[in-house]
């Protein structure tokens, strides 16, 4: 490399790039923890609201899954196209389900190493980092569901990946990036959030790399233009009126504050533990304080480090000094390369949150989501790799990688030990069976009643391996019973319908709903006692300190 070309992204002077034996067994020893934090109870629960709608979209054809998605607003249609392909080809049993965002996260390991050698980050900081995402609770959540946010991790390392690659390249401010470009047009098909990968490889560009900026933006418009077919299909859906648009959606959600930010990195430092419920704490609060120390510490202190750096370089250039991608390299500080590489990894660490909070102040709506984020997620745990290894102290760092190294492993004998109770919203699938075998011989199909779309959904997706059987409904609008808006039916949905308390007559049917505990003098067991009728007969089930009934009631006689 001559005087005159860019610095690599990563590239140092001593040319790391092969890992010796010791480290590839170190390296191979990770992947195994990385595989088996996933596959550990991947099958514990059952599916649960947001699982069951990507496999309804799944069922329909393919021009009904398009519509199908198209309707709901907020999730592009590739994840469940694929699903669909899945579905196809094994079934919908809950451990090939399962298997398939399980083999998206085992994916990412290669562009994980692919970028890590690529940024030329070296053995220890790429093993260090690889340990970080192998334990890291958050992505081992992620990688159980069957969503999309495997699939849009893997294409952001994928797209992060190349895009580092179109940087390094020589040459590479006139050529058109397409493999980028192929890369983000699945990765914004995958989530909308992956538009915030491509806006911040963009603001990179136009603050590192201004020459290479409209190769880039031909990209991008292609991936516009790629792009303009499902906005058209959700704008159509919008257009329809069905339903309260957007703010159904994501109405709910919170504007963030500074203790949003503080939370989302929080469960980056987390190891093995994660929330399956809102029952459950966020986070481990006892590994907050250590994982703000051993991490976000290390990783500030660096960055702070590197911002007077770029000053003392910037006034260097100023005096004469030859400008770089970077700071030039000296005996007691990073080289330009390394500085390239840190610059990089702190922009996608950081910039997709911020534009992420930004935004969620700036639109009618918050589009806020911890879980949307994770296209920060290995970018970060980079950077604290790196941070970690750039302690200056030996006896520091030693003492810091030592503390981290108990820590993950207290908290991976928990999580081997800890015991997972029944969600609560498994308990439809608990109650289906005796519903079920309750009402065989019925030459009517039985009528039953849910208060909450959460429980009419799951009810119905329990159910539906019988057709025709049940009439299932929701009501709608019993004072002194309130339902979650984080969860409604699908727009366009017929199977279940929607009534209010009117309709809750008849002779026989059964109502299905969850309390903490029996009482006759609370909805909707008061209403029904109100109307005349008694209860015939009672399936429950417990969980999370919850009770789910399936109650069938009758008329009682005059």
């Amino acid at each position: 490399m001559s005087e005159t070309d860019p610095p690599r992204l990563g590239d140092t002077q001593t040319g790391i790039g092969a890992f010796r034996r010791s480290s590839l067994v170190v390296s191979a020893l990770l992947v195994v923890i990385y595989i088996a934090a996933r596959v550990w109870r991947l099958n514990a629960s059952c599916l649960w609201f947001d699982e069951i709608f990507g496999v309804h979209a799944a069922r329909h054809t393919w021009g009904g899954l398009w519509s199908f998605v198209a309707a709901d607003l907020i999730h592009p249609p590739l994840f469940y196209a694929l699903l669909k392909i899945w579905i196809a080809a094994g079934g919908e049993s809950l451990e090939w389900l399962r298997l398939f965002p399980l083999l998206a996260a085992i994916a990412c390991l290669v562009p994980v190493l692919l970028l890590a050698r690529e940024l030329r980050l070296g053995v220890f900081a790429s093993n260090l980092a690889l340990l970080l995402l192998a334990a890291n609770g958050y992505l081992i959540k992620y990688a159980q569901e069957v969503r999309m946010y495997s699939l849009l991790l893997f294409f952001t390392l994928g797209s992060l990946w190349l895009f580092v690659r179109f940087l390094n390249e020589a040459g590479a401010a006139r050529k058109f990036p397409h493999a980028l470009m192929v890369c983000n047009l699945l990765l914004v098909y995958t989530h909308y959030y992956g538009w915030l990968v491509v806006g911040t490889q963009a603001a990179f560009l136009l603050v590192k790399e201004r020459g290479k900026f409209k190769a880039f933006l031909a990209g991008a418009a292609a991936l516009v233009v790629c792009f303009a077919p499902w906005v058209y299909a959700c704008a159509n859906a919008a257009a329809a009126g069905e339903g309260g648009g957007l703010a159904q959606n994501i109405g709910w959600i919170e504007r963030p504050g500074p203790s949003g930010l503080a939370q989302f990195y929080a469960l980056l430092h987390g190891p093995f533990y994660f929330r399956q419920s809102s029952h459950e704490p966020l986070y481990a609060r006892w590994g907050v304080y250590a994982g703000f120390l051993l991490l976000a510490l290390p990783v500030a202190l660096l960055a702070v480090r590197e911002w007077r750096g770029t000053v003392r370089g910037s006034v260097a250039a100023h005096d004469g000094a030859p400008a770089t991608l970077g700071s030039a390299a000296t005996h007691e500080g990073p080289s330009a390369h390394d500085r390239a590489a840190l610059h990089f990894l702190l922009f996608f660490s950081f910039l997709p949150p911020a534009l992420a909070f930004l935004t969620s102040h700036l639109l009618p709506h918050s589009v806020w989501g911890t879980r949307h984020l994770i296209v920060a997620a290995a970018p970060y745990m980079m950077l604290a790799a790196v941070a970690l290894g750039r302690v200056r102290a030996p006896w520091l760092k030693r003492m810091l990688l030592a503390l981290l190294c108990c820590w993950f492993f207290f908290a991976g004998v928990l999580m081997l030990v800890r015991r997972e109770g029944t969600h609560i919203w498994c308990a439809w699938e608990t109650l289906a069976p005796p519903l079920t075998r309750a009402e065989t011989g019925g030459t009517q199909p039985a009528d039953v009643y849910a208060f909450e779309d959460l429980v009419a959904y799951h009810l119905w997706f329990a159910l539906n391996v019988e057709p025709g059987r049940f009439n299932i409904s929701v009501v709608k609008n019993v004072p002194g019973l309130r339902e979650d808006p984080a969860y409604f039916l699908p727009r366009g949905f017929r199977e279940v319908a929607v009534k209010d308390a009117s309709a809750l007559e008849g002779e026989r049917f059964w109502v299905a709903f969850r309390d903490t505990t029996w009482d006759e003098g609370r909805e909707p067991l008061k209403l029904l006692k109100e109307r005349g009728y008694r209860v015939e007969q009672v399936f429950e089930t417990t969980a999370q300190g919850q009770r789910a009934f399936l109650v069938l009631v009758s008329r009682a006689s005059q």
